[in-house]
């Protein structure tokens, strides 16, 4: 199926690796031009050369530090010199600081909630003049299915993804009516770094090795496996896109069937 995003120009953050590089990759394939926000150059560099000769679409890096409050008006000020404007934004950049209550200091809440919460608060009111501009635009927020169901060792992250759902579901009342949608994707575990960060966590409390503790959490997944970024990727360019013209608000959780509620 034809997405309609050919010619189409987004912003992904988060972008040098998982999910955020994934869906980077997504848009570029189906023609949308691309820049790709993230604080390691050589990572976002190699990447950029890669969709770009890929695809043909170009693909641009923005080098920030998304905890510093500063920048955003001049990431979404460089996206939009680059790209012409900007119709697609997808707010995916966080941190996961994983332990036990004892463990977690106010610092590590305050980085976590910093750089995803207030990230995607920041993010998006620098880049929600140039949607509206448009009349057409797209926000899709990343957050992880903690904030819908809680996890033991996941708090500080789990709380800035509980938050990001209700700020979604808020501001898509605001401005869906002026051709912003505001959706969010939910996803559960990603074969990713982070992933293997919340492994190591879990084996100092269970007192078992990493490689223990993940044959255990895959006995507890519906499906048995745990996908990949493109698996969750799929979802948010669809969002992203026209196809998606009368979703607005919503939340769609990709996480294999773990979070039980209804």
């Amino acid at each position: 199926m034809d997405l309609g995003l050919q010619g189409k120009r987004a912003l992904v953050s988060g972008a040098s690796d998982g999910i955020g590089l994934a869906t980077a990759e997504l848009l570029a394939e189906e023609g949308a031009d691309v820049v790709l926000v993230a604080r390691r150059a050589d990572a976002l560099n190699e990447a950029c050369s890669s969709i770009s000769a890929k695809t043909g679409v170009k693909a641009v890096s923005v080098v920030a530090d998304l905890t510093d409050k500063t920048v955003f008006d001049s990431v979404i000020d460089s996206a939009v010199d680059e790209l012409g404007g900007l119709d697609i934004l997808i707010n995916n950049a966080g941190a996961s600081s994983f332990g036990g209550f004892d463990d977690l200091t106010d610092e590590q809440w305050v980085a976590d909630i910093n750089l995803k919460l207030f990230g995607f608060i920041r993010m998006t009111r620098a880049a929600l003049p140039h949607l509206l501009e448009n009349g057409n635009g797209r926000i899709v927020n990343v957050a992880g299915n903690s904030g819908k169901q809680a996890l033991e060792y996941h708090m500080p992250g789990a709380a800035a993804n509980a938050a990001i759902l209700n700020f979604s579901k808020s501001l898509s009342l605001q401005v869906g009516a002026r051709g912003v949608m505001i959706n969010t994707v939910c996803p559960g575990p990603v074969r990713t770094a982070r992933l293997v960060k919340q492994f190591a966590a879990n084996a100092k409390d269970w007192d078992c090795t990493p490689e223990e503790a993940e044959q255990r959490y895959l006995e507890n997944l519906p499906l048995s496996f745990i996908p990949g970024a493109r698996d969750i990727a799929y979802s948010v360019v669809f969002l992203a896109s026209p196809r998606a013209a009368y979703l607005n608000g919503t939340t769609i959780t990709n996480d294999g069937g773990i979070t039980r509620a209804v």
